[in-house]
């Protein structure tokens, strides 16, 4: 298999587990906080929903050999926006945003030419030059990350 179908699949894959824990998420703790996280746990699975197409346009500008200016700082700033408009999402609303956003990023991966891995950026979040490839061996990280935290917070 191919790293483009490997990053497809593992994305597909924490996703459906992502959708899973959001349909099993009782009504009443959909909106409480995340101990781990300290965001609601809608927030929460908006935010990874939301990730996919964050990690989508920094791979367009990689592809571009674009250097990506943005800094873990300023990334952490913009998530806790994102965090407080969307504390409130629906169920619904964080589903079909990640199913959305899974099908056009796991997509994206398929279509990567083996040339296009190869191509590297500077990525000020990483704070280091990385290829593609690199950058996409990692994909479902962020998303697995934070579905751990949601479900230990349940247990």
């Amino acid at each position: 298999m191919s790293k483009q179908e490997d990053a497809a699949r593992d994305l597909e894959a924490v996703a459906a587990e992502l959708a899973n824990y959001i349909d099993e998420c009782p009504d009443e703790d959909w909106h409480a906080m995340s101990a781990s996280e300290g965001w609601t746990r809608a927030a929460v699975a908006y935010h990874c929903a939301a990730g996919n197409d964050v990690a989508l346009g920094w791979i367009c500008q990689m592809l571009d050999r674009r250097r990506i200016y943005e800094t873990g700082e300023t990334h952490n700033a913009a998530n806790a926006a994102d965090a407080q408009r969307h504390e409130l999402a629906t169920k619904s609303e964080a589903v079909e945003t990640l199913r959305r956003t899974t099908q056009r990023t796991s997509e994206f991966l398929r279509s990567l030419t083996d040339e296009e891995l190869a191509r590297s950026a500077f990525h000020g979040v990483a704070d280091r030059e990385m290829t593609v490839g690199q950058f996409i061996a990692n994909f479902s990280r962020h998303m697995r990350g934070h579905l751990a935290g949601l479900t230990e917070a349940s247990a």
